[in-house]
């Protein structure tokens, strides 16, 4: 949730199941990867924030990894004909 502080994960009902906290304000995307498909990758941004802000939580801007138990899947490669 961009400006959120985390990020959930939802039922295909639209359940909220799990809520990460982070230590930064703003994640921006995540994805999976892993040889299991069960790490998640998590970025987030520093984009707009002030110096002070930066100062304050400077880990805005970075790289996470996220242990979780539902496997993603992998990617479907693009083939243009």
């Amino acid at each position: 949730m961009f400006d959120g502080w985390r990020i959930a994960r939802f039922s295909p009902e639209g359940e909220q199941l799990e809520e990460y906290r982070l230590p930064v304000r703003c994640p921006t995307m995540v994805c999976f990867g892993g040889a299991d498909m069960r790490t998640l990758f998590i970025t987030t941004t520093r984009e707009n924030m002030s110096a002070a802000e930066v100062a304050q939580y400077p880990l805005s801007g970075a790289i996470f990894t996220l242990p979780v138990a539902v496997a993603g899947m992998k990617k479907t490669p693009f083939i243009e004909a």
